[in-house]
C-alpha cells in the first residue's frame, strides 16, 4: 500500500441506491478520503469494526427503526465518530431527532453538491478543532499530574544549593 493511501482520512458509506453510492464515492475521493462503501447495515457495521472509519455516511432507508443502539454501537468502538445521514427532504422533519443520539448532520439527497461541500468543511473544521482540544486538555492533565514532582525537583536543588 502506497504512504498516499495510508494517511487519508478513512469513510464508509452505507448506501442501497448505486446512483447516491457513486456520486458520493466519486466526490469524497475527490476530496481526498479512502472511501469504503457497502450497500447493507449488517455489512456496513463489520466493515466499520474491521477499520473503524471516521466519517459514516449512511442511507436515511436503511436505518433501523429505533437507530439509538446502531448509533451506539459506532460511538462504543470509536470515541468519536462523524455520521452522517442521506435522506430526502421529506425525511429530515422525522430525523431532526437523530441529531441528539450522535448524527453529525443530514445530508439532503438528491445532492446538492454546494451544501455537501459547506458539510463536510465544516465536519474537517470541526475535527481539527476537536483534534486540538484534545491535545492540549491532555498536555494540561499532564502538566498538573506532574507538578508535584517539579515542586520536589525544586525543593531538593533549592536545599542542596543553599546548604552550608
Amino acid at each position: 500500500m502506497r504512504k498516499f493511501d495510508k494517511n487519508r482520512t478513512r469513510l464508509l458509506i452505507i448506501c442501497a441506491k448505486k446512483l447516491i453510492t457513486n456520486k458520493l464515492v466519486t466526490l469524497f475521493t475527490s476530496y481526498g478520503y479512502f472511501v469504503d462503501y457497502v450497500t447493507t447495515r449488517k455489512e456496513g457495521v463489520q466493515k466499520f469494526l474491521q477499520h473503524k472509519q471516521g466519517v459514516v455516511i449512511i442511507d436515511a432507508d436503511l436505518l433501523p427503526r429505533y437507530p439509538k443502539h446502531f448509533f451506539n454501537l459506532f460511538r462504543t468502538n470509536l470515541s468519536n465518530p462523524k455520521i452522517l445521514i442521506a435522506a430526502k427532504p421529506e425525511q429530515h422533519l422525522h430525523l431532526y431527532p437523530y441529531l441528539n443520539n450522535g448524527v453529525y448532520d443530514i445530508i439532503q439527497v438528491p445532492l446538492n453538491f454546494e451544501n455537501l461541500d459547506f458539510i463536510l468543511r465544516r465536519l474537517v473544521a470541526h475535527d481539527t478543532l476537536t483534534a486540538r482540544y484534545e491535545f492540549l486538555y491532555l498536555l494540561v492533565k499532564l502538566s498538573i499530574i506532574s507538578l508535584p514532582i517539579w515542586i520536589y525537583f525544586v525543593v531538593v536543588i533549592t536545599l542542596k544549593t543553599f546548604q552550608p
